[in-house]
């Protein structure tokens, strides 16, 4: 079986700080974990890279470009990249940051997308979309789209056992798992189970056959995070995957599917 790297947040730390985590797996990203307490503000500044910041827990102030925006629910939001970013603790909050690094063909993608700046999305309202991996019940959101930064896009996979994650490869699309406290589930790398709990971040090899299993009473709740090689082929991909429902469901306190 090939090593595949993982580690457990600690989300249970009682002061400031800021952690790297599984730095060097995937060229020119590297995810970061802000604890950042009660009425303590951590600044992160420009460079040639974004910040992609998510929200895990807590109430958030972020600040940038002479504007502020408060959160009391899981997040996304990225700053301009040549704008600093002030992130105040409301709450004590958990937050993760990728920070992707700014490469050649960037400014052309970027003049293509029109993205403007700071990019917001609550994690409830998200894009919800289906592909052929998934079982019917499964809740797939898409929380940054791929052609909001340039080879880039997040979203997240959350249902109840008993389910499955077909397995499956994409070698143009370079990956991590983030779970959610809730989550309880299984990994399966090149079909070899690696059990995965809450507050967890793991590199799935680029290239390995992979899916998730999900036995009876387990929550199932997790980002996945794409980075593209290959862009162009990245972008065909995940246009032919990811089909928009046009609706948004949620799952009830019993596992059960309800729309919104």
């Amino acid at each position: 079986m090939r090593e595949v790297p993982k580690l457990t947040v600690d989300v249970n730390v009682k002061t400031n700080r800021s952690v790297t985590l599984l730095p060097g797996c995937i060229p020119g990203a590297t995810p970061y974990h802000h604890s950042v307490m009660a009425g303590s503000t951590l600044t992160l500044e420009p460079g040639p890279y974004h910040h992609i910041l998510i929200l895990i827990s807590g109430d958030v102030q972020f600040s940038t470009d002479g504007n502020s925006y408060i959160f009391h629910e899981r997040v996304s939001f990225v700053p301009n990249p040549k704008l600093s970013v002030d992130i105040k603790g409301l709450t004590d909050c958990q937050l993760l940051e990728i920070r992707w690094d700014w490469q050649e063909g960037d400014d052309e993608l970027a003049a293509e997308y029109k993205t403007q700046f700071p990019h917001i999305q609550i994690y409830r309202n998200a894009k919800q979309y289906r592909d052929r991996n998934k079982s019917e019940k499964t809740i797939s959101r898409s929380v940054i789209d791929q052609r909001i930064i340039p080879r880039f896009a997040f979203g997240s996979v959350e249902t109840y056992g008993v389910d499955a994650v077909k397995s499956h490869d994409h070698p143009m699309l370079d990956q991590y798992f983030f779970s959610f406290p809730e989550n309880e589930m299984d990994v399966l790398i090149d079909f070899e189970p690696i059990h995965m709990k809450g507050n967890e971040l793991m590199y799935i090899p680029l290239g390995s056959m992979h899916g998730v299993d999900i036995k009876q009473g387990e929550h199932c709740h997790y980002l996945w995070i794409d980075f593209y090689p290959d862009n162009d082929l990245a972008l065909k991909r995940l246009d032919a995957s990811h089909i928009a429902t046009g609706k948004h469901v949620e799952f009830d306190h019993t596992g059960e599917l309800k729309a919104k």
